[in-house]
């Protein structure tokens, strides 16, 4: 008994909530047809809409008792949803009317002929475009409230009201950027047709419900509203991750960098787009080949051969920038070049090298392998302990055999090989713990003084920074965190290679 009238409650709570929407639905209406400009008629067209979508919500719990075999009496709820679908026909009348323009692009687009499924997918990935830019403009809205709430609250300890706001407002920021990395994939893979237009209606309502009604006190979140999708079943390289955090990140960084700690030289370069090597690779193989020819030639006491070896740029970058198959234009000079068979690159097959020359390539080979390098030349510190003490005699009196080796040091954690790195500033500890992060694939940022790692492959990779998701190491809060969407600019990674 007690649920039947709970349930009959929540049905005349829903019907006075219609009454009261159609009522609001026909002032808009005549707002709208009395309207004197097209400024206010975009006004009351929107508001119409957002009139619409509240009763179609309605109309559909409707449904939903209409069907249910708890309820005897339904003529009231079928009249409640008659009434909403009349209004919902003469919404789309007026859409009809407003939509099309005289001379707008959709009304000189009618006279062409359109796939009307072609049209459908635009149409649909426009919406997808509009609804993602709006919910990047409420993110940049909630940050810059949570930037101005956390100064107040600094200055005025103890308001629980205000926390309890910036609370609920990151909660916000964090559902919104869901939202906004879901339908950048559903966008990506439209563009790919790899999702239908009929799937992507079914959540339009949805969506704009989130995004008119989501601050307010009693609104409930579908969690199910991407299922039907299949999203998670869907490539790694369809998976598109938004930028709307990078500002975020810039700024909490450079906080950070402001008590940083002693920066070292060492990381690990990230390569260039492979893009750029492909382009380049067959002229830099050419010229590494000329390069070993003459480094050969010098070592064979061959000076008077060495002047033929000698190309231009040009030279070389012209003939490698012909198309294949596409038969080159006549040129006035044409540049011949004599290689001795003793390099062993005549036509007729390699020329074997006599027994001293061959030494002396080895030579010149073995003693290029072990240049000497700068640091070699540097003192070794001596350990020196900073707090001595006693130990038992069953410790370790001194330190461990090769402990100074990059082997050892390889073997430790990461959390330890960070610890050495922050706390042992100009050692050679130091040296030898950022090697072993630059092995495991860390690398070294240089304006916030902390060590990233690629959690995935980057989404961007350009001449200049890379875009994707990383791992860092916060020194502050000493833990690895995740951040997505960070942009790796090169012109602050240390690249110096560690011997």
């Amino acid at each position: 008994m007690a649920d039947k009238r709970k349930l009959q409650g929540e049905i005349d709570r829903c019907l006075k909530k219609v009454s009261e929407g159609v009522e609001q639905f026909e002032d808009i209406w005549q707002k709208l047809h009395n309207a004197a400009n097209a400024n206010q008629k975009e006004k009351y067209e929107a508001d119409l809409k957002k009139e619409i979508k509240k009763l179609q919500r309605l109309r559909d719990q409707i449904k939903t008792w209409v069907a249910s075999n708890e309820i005897k009496d339904k003529r009231q709820l079928v009249d409640n949803r008659k009434l909403i679908e009349t209004q919902m026909e003469r919404f789309k009348v007026v859409e009809r009317e407003t939509k099309t323009k005289a001379y707008s692009k959709e009304g000189l687009g009618l006279a062409q002929k359109v796939d009307p499924a072609q049209r459908e997918k635009e149409e649909t990935g426009q919406w997808l475009t509009n609804t993602i830019d709006t919910l990047n403009m409420q993110v940049d809205q909630f940050e810059s409230e949570v930037e101005s709430l956390s100064v107040q609250t600094r200055k005025k300890k103890g308001d629980k009201e205000k926390q309890d706001r910036i609370d609920e407002l990151k909660r916000l920021i964090e559902r919104h950027r869901y939202h906004i990395r879901m339908l950048e994939t559903i966008l990506r893979m439209l563009d790919n047709d790899s999702v239908p237009v009929d799937a992507i209606q079914k959540i339009k309502d949805d969506v704009e419900y989130y995004i008119d009604s989501s601050q307010d006190p009693d609104f409930e979140e579908n969690e199910f509203l991407y299922d039907d999708l299949d999203l998670e079943d869907i490539p790694a390289a369809l998976v598109a991750t938004s930028p709307s955090g990078q500002g975020n990140m810039d700024d909490e960084m450079y906080l950070h960098s402001s008590s940083t700690p002693p920066s070292t030289t060492s990381s690990s370069p990230i390569p260039p787009s492979p893009a750029t090597c492909t382009a380049v690779s067959p002229c830099l193989g050419m010229i590494k080949s000329f390069a070993m020819a003459e480094r050969a030639a010098l070592g064979s006491g061959l000076d008077g051969e060495i002047p033929n070896l000698h190309l231009t740029d040009r030279d070389i970058f012209s003939s490698s920038s012909a198309a294949p198959g596409t038969p080159a234009a006549p040129q006035q000079s044409v540049s011949e070049v004599n290689i001795p068979p003793s390099l062993g690159v005549c036509p007729l097959g390699p020329t074997p090298l006599p027994k001293d020359q061959l030494y002396q390539q080895a030579m010149q080979e073995a003693a290029w392998t072990h240049m000497p390098h700068p640091s070699d030349s540097e003192r070794i510190r001596q350990y020196l302990m900073r707090n001595p003490c006693p130990t038992l005699p069953f410790h370790h009196q001194i330190p461990p055999h090769h402990s100074d080796s990059i082997e050892f040091y390889q073997r430790l954690s990461t959390e330890t090989l960070f610890f050495i790195f922050y706390y042992l500033e100009g050692t050679k500890a130091q040296y030898l713990s950022a090697k072993a992060l630059k092995k495991q694939s860390w690398r070294f940022h240089t304006k916030y003084m902390m060590w990233f790692q690629r959690h995935e492959e980057p989404k961007t990779i350009t001449d200049e920074f890379e875009q994707g998701t990383y791992i860092y190491f916060d020194y502050e809060k000493w833990g690895q965190r995740k951040k997505e969407g960070f942009t790796f600019e090169y012109r602050y990674l240390e690249d110096r290679d560690l011997q």
